[in-house]
């Protein structure tokens, strides 16, 4: 700048007075001097300047770059410096003679390298990139799936701090369970099972695997056994239904159960229980599961009458009452037999109807034991009979007639009984309705009036719709 100013000053002046103004300008030119920015002025030599190379420079996680600098003073003259270094904004470390080596984080890292000396300084740009492959992760794993079925797996390639490196990997299968194309798209065979890492991704000698479970496919065919099944009347038989896929494998069904052609009834667990009625009742049961059903024969036959039993048993009833008695035959196995039985009274109580079994009480109350007899051949069952008293049907009042002095008392008494003349204990209402006195509604008592005469039914004794009366004759009081 020094120069710069004199030679302004020098073409300012004509020849005449360039003498006379020397020393005036000179002064001029150090207050000119004095006025400008320290900072914007070096002098040959000194440090102006700095560049840093590379710049960028790209590198892998870990990797080395060496970076130097270079000086230049204000012409651009080259200065020999000596830097202090750091890093600024991440992406790795650097020694104090410049060397940087990357973390362990890929990225852009704008301006990170610095070199510093005295009040100047330069930046520079790191680029870290991923380093070497050095494991695969193929997912998903374990992956489940019908045999047939497809899977697509994917493979992530990692370098050995775990950032993501991009391949294409080799596909395999090493361990059965079906096959894989080239992109990865796994398809199941046909056998079921667990293919314990059998999907292979792998690239110059690394090489990761997941696991895949084939399961069996959709339901194609049910299998009931046992078929056919030979039963006796009221027999019962478990059945089992086995659901297969196309190729055979099982696959679990909870099926419906049916019976779609006779022969008897099924639970909802499969428990079948023949009818009485025998016959070949094909294709009978039924297990069905969505739309897909299977079936068995059922073989029904009647087993040996081995034993009656007659029911109710006992059985409780008025005289002249009736009660429909039931014969059920089974055989030795306690299967239902289907019999039609002959029936007999055999020890009292009343009669029973032959064919029907209807049994009609006598008129004699009591305990008949075993007296209802219901028999085929030579197997017979037997029940027990309680006649008991039937409604109530007279009243007899007693004495009748009764002689009673006027104004004196008699003790009458009520005795009810049934259609068969069979006692029945009553509590009677008594009341005087044809004159002669008075009588004492509940105990029966009788006061003879003053009159003399024949009052003829006058005592009545009732309970419910059924009374009994009886005649008083008062007499007069003797003089």
């Amino acid at each position: 700048m020094r120069s710069f100013m004199r030679s302004r000053i020098g073409r300012a002046l004509t020849p005449r007075v360039r003498t006379a103004r020397l020393l005036a300008t000179v002064a001029l030119a150090g207050v000119a001097l004095a006025s400008c920015d320290v900072h914007g002025i070096s002098d040959p030599g000194s440090l102006n300047s700095m560049v840093i190379s590379p710049n960028p420079a790209t590198m892998p996680i870990n990797g080395t770059q060496q970076f130097t600098v270079t000086g230049a003073d204000f012409s651009g003259a080259k200065v020999a410096v000596t830097p202090v270094w750091s890093v600024v904004s991440g992406g790795g470390t650097i020694s104090t003679t410049g060397l940087f080596t990357a973390g362990t984080t890929p990225g852009a890292f704008a301006g990170t390298v610095k070199a510093t000396s005295g009040g100047t300084s330069a930046i520079a740009t790191v680029n870290v990139t991923a380093g070497p492959l050095a494991s695969i992760t193929v997912t998903p794993t374990p992956a489940t799936m019908a045999v047939g079925g497809t899977q697509q797996y994917t493979a992530v390639g990692k370098d050995a701090a775990g950032n993501v490196v991009q391949f294409t990997p080799t596909w395999s299968v090493i361990a059965g369970g079906g096959s894989v194309n080239g992109s990865g798209l796994f398809t199941a065979g046909t056998v079921v099972g667990t293919y314990t890492n059998t999907v292979q991704a792998g690239s110059n000698g690394i090489a990761g695997t997941a696991t895949a479970i084939v399961t069996a496919g959709p339901l194609a065919t049910i299998v009931v056994t046992p078929n056919p099944a030979n039963l006796a009347i009221g027999g019962t038989q478990q059945f089992t239904a086995t659901g297969r896929d196309a190729s055979g494998n099982a696959v679990a069904i909870t099926p419906t159960w049916t019976v779609a052609a006779g022969g008897g009834t099924i639970s909802a667990t499969g428990l079948f229980t023949a009818g009485t009625t025998s016959g070949a009742f094909a294709n009978t049961v039924k297990a069905t599961s969505g739309t897909i059903s299977g079936s068995a024969t059922v073989n029904v036959a009647a087993g040996t009458l081995a034993a009656i039993t007659v029911t109710p048993n006992p059985a409780t009833m008025g005289i002249g009452g009736t009660q429909q008695f039931t014969a059920t035959g089974t055989d030795a196995s306690g299967n239902a037999v289907s019999i039609t039985p002959t029936w007999t009274v055999t020890a009292g109580g009343g009669s029973i109807d032959i064919a029907s079994g209807l049994f009609t009480a006598g008129s004699t109350t009591g305990t008949f034991t075993n007296t209802v007899r219901a028999s085929v051949g030579g197997t017979a069952g037997t029940a027990t009979v309680v006649v008991t008293a039937g409604p109530l049907a007279t009243i007899t009042v007693t004495p009748n007639p009764a002689s009673v002095q006027a104004l004196g008392t008699q003790q009458f008494t009520a005795v009810g009984k049934d259609a068969g003349g069979n006692v029945l204990t009553i509590t009677p209402a008594w009341t005087v309705v044809n004159g002669g006195g008075s009588i004492d509604a509940s105990t029966g008592v009788f006061t003879a009036g003053a009159v003399a005469g024949t009052f003829a039914n006058t005592v009545k004794a009732t309970s419910g719709t059924i009374s009994g009366t009886a005649t008083v004759n008062v007499t007069a009081i003797p003089a």
